[in-house]
């Protein structure tokens, strides 16, 4: 929300704070919608489990962002997907009455805020989904210059991120296998599409 909004109400709502620890569950998908959540510190993924058992990451949640609080705003009953910490993680917890009176409190910024948490909810899944016709080194190349947008840099047209969690994370948010990732990988290095040191990652904006 933070990207979007200078101010946020949420933020200024009373919240109580909690401590977790990597691969803990914040919440599980059919779980009673009763938080949302913004992130102090850490990384969160939101995933689910597709009918063949395994797991989808739908995105990748770090520090100022909320998570459930589209949900949430829309009124759903439970949470549509599993939060999962990937990282230690301190979030501030925020109870459903308070934010959905907040979010009632103004019709305009009802509008504006929805229209925020959307284009922040949307934004990983348009990326997605714009590259699901292309090949793997291609969806490879998106993902990452998304995520080096949330956690990289930029100077000029060189992107600079330091991956902030493991290979096995970064293939199932592809959607492939962590062998076919790391062959791709080092065929993108060989083609000079992409440079890596251990886990930082350089590679052009275009």
């Amino acid at each position: 929300m933070k990207q979007y909004c200078n101010t946020c109400i949420y933020s200024t709502l009373p919240t109580k704070t909690i401590q977790l620890h990597e691969k803990d569950v914040i919440f599980l998908e059919g779980d009673e919608l009763l938080y949302s959540f913004m992130i102090v510190e850490g990384l969160v993924k939101i995933s689910k489990i597709t009918i063949n058992g395994e797991e989808k990451i739908f995105d990748i949640f770090g520090p100022d962002d909320f998570i459930a609080l589209v949900s949430m705003l829309k009124e759903d009953d439970k949470y549509i997907a599993t939060a999962t910490c990937l990282t230690e993680v301190k979030l501030n917890l925020l109870r459903k009455d308070d934010v959905i009176q907040a979010y009632r409190s103004n019709n305009k910024f009802k509008d504006i805020c929805m229209s925020c948490a959307m284009t922040r909810t949307n934004l990983f899944q348009s990326q997605l989904f714009n590259s699901t016709n292309s090949d793997i080194e291609e969806r490879i190349l998106q993902v990452l210059k998304y995520l080096s947008t949330k956690f990289g840099k930029s100077t000029g047209d060189l992107l600079t991120l330091k991956l902030p969690f493991s290979k096995t994370t970064l293939a199932s948010i592809v959607g492939i296998r962590r062998e076919t990732l790391s062959r791709r990988l080092t065929s993108m290095q060989k083609d000079n599409l992409i440079e890596i040191n251990k886990n930082i990652y350089k590679f052009n904006r275009m």
